[in-house]
Order: structure tokens, then C-alpha cells, then sequence
């Protein structure tokens, strides 16, 4: 299962039925969990662990120094979660102590050609990165959010679960989760909820009008006092787990700026 050719480093865990192809490198503080498939010409390196099941296609780069000029070869992290697919030339970097020393990708996500994971960002389950995809240091991605090909996130961003970013957008802003974001040649704005991702992950009609409507009632006022409408609707809705995530989203990081519909009446 180990290809002649490719190197590893002595200290590499490496469990049951991986397969390593020709001209690969892992280096000796990272872990390849069971069932884990490496192509050929992929570098993993740094204090990297890769989850079961888990594939790497070609040229693919994983656990490298973050690209941030405050780092010094500190010990940092980066972990990867089962089912995952990495395909070629996607490029992780490792995590830094300013920030919580890791780079965490979740389970079940899929990573398409030249997409980029900078230093400290935090993945969740079931997300996809199209096609060159970036992700800036420091940005968060909620489970089953897609980030749509050649779409930028700026460091911090945080994009909510369920979310969807159009293809060619740059992200500035937060969006929140079951968003619809769009911004091809223009800043990024909300086009809505993201009806037909919900459609396709078995929301109820119920669950997706009464996020419609939770939208409405966030972005009908001044945007000064959005979070002050964000404390008034998780009474109102505190038991509703859907709505919960997202006025949650709003009230733990209330000085982040979020992302608005450029035109109120379209929020549909």
C-alpha cells in the first residue's frame, strides 16, 4: 500500500490499510488514520492528523506554515476529519499561537481543485469549497455551507451553517446561516435564504417559510439595531432549534458586521 518512492519520515503514525502513492511525503509528526488514501506527489507535513476514509489527490499541501509574518516555528496544529475529500493542489496551512494554534476542517467535506484553507480556520461537517475557493486566516464555515469556485472570504468571516456563496464572490462581511450570498464584480450582498440548499437537506416548508420570515424581521429596521431585534426575536423563538442557530449566530459576535440584502424587498 506504500509506494516504493514515497518518503516516511520515522514517528508518522500511520494506520491500517493507507495507501501512499509514488513521490508523496509525510512527515514524522503526522498521523494518516485508518483507511486513509494519499495520491501521488501530495506533501503532508507539521503536527498534521488526517481522520479515516479520508482521500488526497495529487499536489495537494497539508500542514505547512501558515503564511503570516508573526509566525516562529511554534508547534501548531492541523486536524481533519473522516470521509473528507481533498483533491488536487488544494493547500491547508497549519494554525498559530496568536490565534487557537489549529486549522480544523470537519467531517465529511469535500475540497475541489486549488481551493486554499489559510492558518486557523475552522470548517465544519459536510461543507464543499468549489474550485479555488479561499479561505483567509482566521474565517469559520458552518456545517453544510458551500463556498461557491474562485470566491474569496476575508480573514474573520464567518459564514453561517447552510449557506450558500455564489461563485466569484468576495466576502467581507459575515453571512448568516441558510444565507444566499452573491457579489460577482461587486461587494458581496444577501440575496435571501438558501431556499433550494434547504429543499435538498429535507427542511420542512414550515421550517424554511418561518426562516423567511425570522430574515424579514432581523433586516426590517435600521441596521444599528439589528442585534437589539436579534435579543427580541430568541424569546420569541428560543425553541425553535432552526431559528435559535440563527440569532445565536448574531448575538455571540454582536460587533461583527453581517452581510445585508442591497435591496430589503427581495429578502425572500
Amino acid at each position: 500500500m506504500i509506494h516504493p518512492t514515497a518518503i516516511i519520515e520515522d514517528g508518522a503514525i500511520i494506520g491500517q490499510n493507507v495507501s501512499v502513492g509514488p513521490f508523496s511525503y509525510i512527515g514524522k509528526n503526522v498521523t494518516l488514520e485508518e483507511n486513509v488514501k494519499v495520491y501521488a506527489h501530495v506533501i503532508i507535513d507539521g503536527y498534521t492528523s488526517i481522520g479515516t476514509n479520508t482521500s488526497i489527490f495529487p499536489n495537494a499541501i497539508i500542514g505547512m506554515p501558515p503564511q503570516d509574518i508573526k509566525f516562529k516555528d511554534e508547534i501548531t496544529y492541523v486536524l481533519i476529519g473522516k470521509d473528507c475529500i481533498i483533491r488536487e493542489n488544494v493547500t491547508i496551512h497549519s494554525g498559530t499561537k496568536q490565534s487557537k494554534s489549529v486549522t480544523k476542517i470537519g467531517n465529511n467535506c469535500f475540497l475541489m481543485v486549488d481551493s486554499h484553507v489559510a492558518h486557523d480556520c475552522e470548517i465544519g461537517d459536510n461543507v464543499i469549497l468549489i474550485n479555488q475557493a479561499t479561505l483567509a486566516g482566521h474565517t469559520t464555515v458552518g456545517d453544510y455551507a458551500i463556498i461557491g469556485g474562485l470566491s474569496a472570504l476575508h480573514q474573520h468571516v464567518r459564514i453561517g451553517k447552510h449557506a450558500f456563496i455564489a461563485g466569484m464572490t468576495g466576502v467581507e462581511q459575515d453571512i448568516l446561516p441558510y444565507g444566499l450570498g452573491k457579489g460577482i464584480l461587486r461587494r458581496c450582498y444577501l440575496t435571501g435564504v438558501n431556499i433550494t440548499g434547504l429543499k435538498r437537506r429535507n427542511f420542512s416548508k414550515e421550517s424554511i417559510f418561518l426562516i423567511q420570515k425570522v430574515y424579514k424581521l432581523i433586516f426590517d429596521g435600521p441596521s444599528s439595531e439589528i442585534v437589539d431585534r436579534a435579543r427580541s426575536l430568541s424569546i420569541e423563538y428560543k425553541d425553535i432549534s432552526e431559528i435559535n442557530d440563527l440569532i445565536q449566530f448574531i448575538l455571540e459576535k454582536p460587533n461583527r458586521h453581517i452581510c445585508h440584502p442591497n435591496d430589503k424587498s427581495i429578502i425572500k
